[in-house]
Order: C-alpha cells, then sequence, then structure tokens
C-alpha cells in the first residue's frame, strides 16, 4: 500500500476513534480493532514494530469478575484505544518518513506501461516495479516492430531486439540524423544490457529501491514515448 494512501485511511481510523463512543460499544470497537491492523500490515508489513505493538495492546481488565463494575471495563477500553491511537500517531510518522507526501504522477509515463505498473506503484512493490517495467518495455516494442526473428527463427530478446528495432535498416529507427539514431540505438541496448537483463530475471532488493524504480519507469517510457511519437502510424498490435 502507497505511504499516502495508508496516511489517509490511518488519518480516518483516528478521527473514527475519537468521535465514536468505542469505550462502551464491543460491536465499534471489534469493528475498528482489525480495521487498524488491516491497514498496518498492509502498509508497514507483519513483522514491523508498531505491528507487533498494537497486537500486544489490551481492551479488558487483566482481571475480571462478575462482581467488577462497568466502569473497569469501560476504563480498560478506553486506555487500549488510546494505546493503539499513540501507535496510530507513529505508523503515520513513519510512512511520512517513507514518502507519503511524495504521490508518483500517472501523467509523466507512457499510458499503457503505467496501467500495467500502477497497482506495483501503489503498493510500494519497487522491485517489482522496475523488473515488470523492464518486461512490459521489451515486449512491447518486440510486438509493435512485429515480433523479429533471428536467423533460426527465434524470437529477438535483448540487446539483439533493441539492435535490429532500432537499426539503420529498420523502419522503426528513431531520430533523423545518423547521430540521432546512434544515440536512440545505445540506449535502446543500454536499457537491454544494463537494466532489462538484470530486472527481468530478478527482483532486486536495495535501498534506493523506490528512485532506482521510477529511472527504470522513465527510462522504459520514454523508449515507448518516442517510438509512438515517430511510428505511431506504423506500429504493429497483437
Amino acid at each position: 500500500m502507497r505511504p499516502a494512501v495508508a496516511i489517509e485511511e490511518l488519518t480516518k481510523l483516528k478521527a473514527e476513534a475519537e468521535a465514536a463512543d468505542l469505550f462502551r460499544r464491543d460491536s465499534a470497537l471489534d469493528s475498528w480493532r482489525p480495521r487498524v491492523r488491516l491497514i498496518f500490515v498492509r502498509a508497514l508489513g507483519e513483522d514491523n514494530h508498531i505491528v507487533k505493538s498494537l497486537d500486544e495492546v489490551k481492551y479488558w481488565p487483566t482481571i475480571s469478575s462478575p462482581a467488577m463494575q462497568r466502569s473497569y471495563y469501560e476504563d480498560a477500553r478506553r486506555g487500549g484505544v488510546r494505546k493503539a491511537i499513540g501507535l496510530i500517531d507513529a505508523a503515520i510518522y513513519e510512512l511520512g518518513l517513507a514518502g507519503g507526501d511524495e504521490p508518483v504522477d500517472e501523467h509523466a509515463y507512457d499510458p499503457e506501461l503505467w496501467a500495467h505498473v500502477k497497482g506495483l506503484v501503489e503498493d510500494g512493490e519497487w522491485g517489482k516495479v522496475a523488473s515488470q517495467t523492464a518486461i512490459f518495455v521489451e515486449s512491447h516494442i518486440r510486438v509493435w516492430a512485429g515480433s523479429p526473428l533471428d536467423r533460426n527463427g527465434n524470437n529477438l530478446i535483448g540487446k539483439q531486439l533493441y539492435s535490429e528495432v532500432f537499426g539503420d535498416a529498420s523502419d522503426y529507427r528513431l531520430g533523423r540524423q545518423a547521430s540521432e539514431r546512434e544515440g536512440w540505438r545505445a540506449l535502446g541496448v543500454g536499457f537491454a544490457q544494463a537494466l532489462s537483463n538484470v530486472d527481468r530475471h530478478r527482483i532486486q532488493t536495495r535501498d534506493d529501491a523506490k528512485l532506482y524504480a521510477l529511472g527504470v519507469l522513465g527510462l522504459g517510457s520514454l523508449l515507448l514515448t518516442q517510438l509512438r511519437h515517430e511510428h505511431g502510424d506504423i506500429l504493429k498490435t497483437e
């Protein structure tokens, strides 16, 4: 779940707890608690310390008996809800540090590519964003160019595909002058060798995963956008 979405949902749940009479209504508390945990887990992960602290919150007296007054139960629930609200505040702070105020502009990318990775971006699955971008771009370029084959009748992949599609003899070469065509061909081959060969075969784990993924997404989008711009009238579809 994207941090900004999680922050919005947690803010609503906090307001609900502060406005509702959760201390006297078991049904309201029973509905509220699992919804808070659901957002925590989806946004932070099952093993996050805030999730574990939430699981340890008690909403009932440690010892109970029929003789205990109703106020004891209400005080226990009130204390539990207050602790949970404190954890919501902590979660919102942590999610803010993760980029909750930096939504990705979907209009900055090729629309079909964005539709393919949108759910992964919203869920913060940055490793998958990079790998799926590499797969999508190569597959699309292959189809658009009519699925070119090698001398053995096999589909071209990776470096060979981009070299063929962006080659001087190709109808799909990019750029008007020789130097431009060379640059676009090098860009496509570089995308295949430096990024696609890695991200198509494994999901990377790195500290700058979001920054890297958006870079891959931007480069892949650029290749698709330029092909649409120069050859939109001859691009083939499946």
